[in-house]
């Protein structure tokens, strides 16, 4: 015999001081280089692994460096 199951998700709605509140806590969050600690945006700090580009492009060309002089 099968038995249909309906399963049901209840979800707390937000209000607007809950929206508000996270937007601020959005907002006030800071992101700092993992190298040279420089304070950076979300975005950048998401993009290149938690460092500013300078860092990260620094690194990128020392593992290239790295690579290519084992190849020679």
């Amino acid at each position: 015999m099968m038995r249909n199951v309906v399963v049901i998700h209840l979800e707390k709605r937000r209000d607007k001081d809950d929206v508000a509140a996270s937007e601020k806590n959005e907002k006030e969050e800071k992101y700092y280089c993992s190298v040279c600690g420089r304070e950076i945006s979300k975005e950048e700090y998401e993009a290149y692994d938690g460092m500013c580009w300078e860092c990260w492009d620094d690194q990128l060309t020392e593992e290239s460096e790295t690579m290519f002089e084992d190849l020679m």
